[in-house]
């Protein structure tokens, strides 16, 4: 069942409805000074508030204010602060999330069982398994386990995920690409499209239909319009099972990314919400994926930061009158109105990614290196990383910190000679890992993973999400 809620900026940061008995009874004073905003020695609704405050730019904070209101532990102050004083008050939690372990994800075994869906009705299928890395490989060994109810044979096969992470399958004169086979992974089909002698791999959960929630919520926008948000619950998500909690993906493009939100841009989606079905399916945790709507004329302005005063690479047939850089502002929707939103009003634990594509993994990559501790991993697909000149960019790596706690990094990009605005991409897709950790981002924490075949769509950043979800979550 979908859900329409209208709220505003200043709400989102009053997410809990507290009392004034209720603050009264369980203002105390916290271990130091943490959350003592004001200095006064107490921590009370005073010192959220303040915090509130400085984040609409109401009121200044020194840095001795500031340090103290970082109750979440991260290097800058946002309103998931003032949402954990509240929280803390009202004896929801015990202690501040700075003062917390990190948590961990559930592990899942390295052999699974993947499926194989003939669609095509092709009269052989043989398949193979490789490693992307050592280049080993093998022979699959198919079982046409039954024919489904529209005819078409089923295979399946075991793989050890240790040793490989690639498929390709194929009937003797035509096969498909190389596709990713992870954790996240369960079933394959064959998409439609490609050439004669090459195709796309699709992917499903086999034998389970997505029973997950889709909710839709409408936010205010900092420059004042409404946003649409997405958030999609897993399979088994009960929402007053509150000892259950749940990492959070939010993504860019929430139009085109779940199946049950057929988009106004593209006809095609990122299949997140059967991705996430595959994961559970295989024994790993649910994920709450959130996408927001970036669909529109505003799209370029949005999930395009000012990493330097001219984006000099942007084609010409991108400029319009009122082209603007303004990823800083979609940033700090994200931080300040999305998951502090989400976060109240769902299950969720500390764990939490961000990914998108094209613009929006220009985006994401920003978004990571702006809040490197909020995030556990970054999903960079295809990025617009050549609108900005490399200079530009290497002025802007050197000016990060890179000696805190840094998220995981999946770059990913395609060269496919039919597709233009991939191959312009592949360049600084595929040199951006070395100059980050040129500039100190540590090299065990960035990945990027380049494919000659794939193309700038939802059909292959589908195939390529659960390998960027799985990584992420180091499960």
């Amino acid at each position: 069942m979908k859900k329409l809620l209208k709220i505003s900026a200043f709400l989102i940061a009053v997410i809990i409805t507290l009392s004034a008995t209720a603050l009264q009874s369980n203002a105390a004073q916290v271990k130091g000074t943490l959350g003592d905003t004001n200095g006064d020695g107490k921590v009370n609704i005073v010192d959220a508030t303040l915090i509130q405050k400085n984040i609409a730019k109401l009121r200044a904070l020194d840095d001795d204010s500031i340090s103290r209101a970082r109750v979440c532990g991260y290097s800058r102050l946002s309103i998931l602060d003032a949402t954990a004083i509240q929280r803390y008050l009202a004896g929801f939690i015990a202690d501040f999330p700075a003062n917390a372990a990190e948590e961990e994800v559930s592990k899942v075994k390295d052999n699974i069982t993947i499926y194989f869906t003939n669609n095509k009705k092709w009269d052989k299928v043989s398949a193979r398994f490789l490693n992307r890395v050592s280049g080993e490989s093998a022979d699959a060994d198919l079982k046409n386990i039954k024919d489904n109810e529209n005819g078409e044979q089923v295979y399946s096969a075991e793989v050890d995920l240790s040793k490989y992470d690639r498929v390709i399958f194929g009937n003797g004169v035509v096969e498909t690409t190389l596709t990713p086979v992870t954790k996240a992974s369960s079933g394959f089909y064959i998409r439609s499209g490609g050439t004669d002698k090459k195709v796309l791999a699709g992917v499903y959960t086999h034998e389970i239909e997505s029973v997950g929630n889709l909710d839709s919520v409408m936010m205010d926008y900092p420059d004042g319009y409404q946003k649409k948000v997405y958030i999609h619950t897993p399979a088994g998500y009960d929402p007053a099972d509150k000892s259950k909690k749940y990492s959070v993906l939010y993504m860019s493009d929430g139009h085109a990314i779940f199946g049950k939100t057929p988009s106004d841009f593209t006809s095609h989606e990122w299949r997140c919400d059967e991705t996430v079905d595959s994961l559970v399916k295989n024994g790993g945790d649910g994920v709450i994926v959130v996408g927001v709507v970036t669909n529109g004329s505003r799209r370029f302005n949005e999930l395009t930061p000012k990493i330097a005063e001219n984006a000099t690479g942007v084609p010409k047939e991108y400029y319009f009158e009122d082209m603007s850089l303004e990823g800083e502002l979609f940033s700090d929707f994200i931080i300040n109105t999305v998951i502090p939103y989400v976060e109240g009003n769902y299950n969720t634990n500390s764990i939490r990614g961000f990914a998108g594509s094209s613009n929006g993994g220009l985006e994401a990559f920003y978004i990571g290196l702006e809040h490197p501790d909020m995030f556990k991993y970054i999903g960079v697909l295809s990025p617009s990383f050549d609108f900005f000149d490399m200079k530009d960019w290497d002025k802007y790596l050197a000016g990060k910190d890179y000696s805190g706690k840094m998220p995981k990094i999946y770059i990913s990009n395609g060269n496919n000679e039919r597709d233009f605005v991939e191959q312009t991409q592949y360049k600084s897709a595929s040199i951006m890992e070395s100059h980050l950790t040129k500039a100190g981002f540590p090299d065990d924490k960035v990945v990027t993973v380049l494919d000659e075949e794939a193309m700038h769509s939802e059909d292959f950043w589908a195939i390529y999400f659960p390998e960027m979800l799985s990584w992420g979550l180091g499960i």
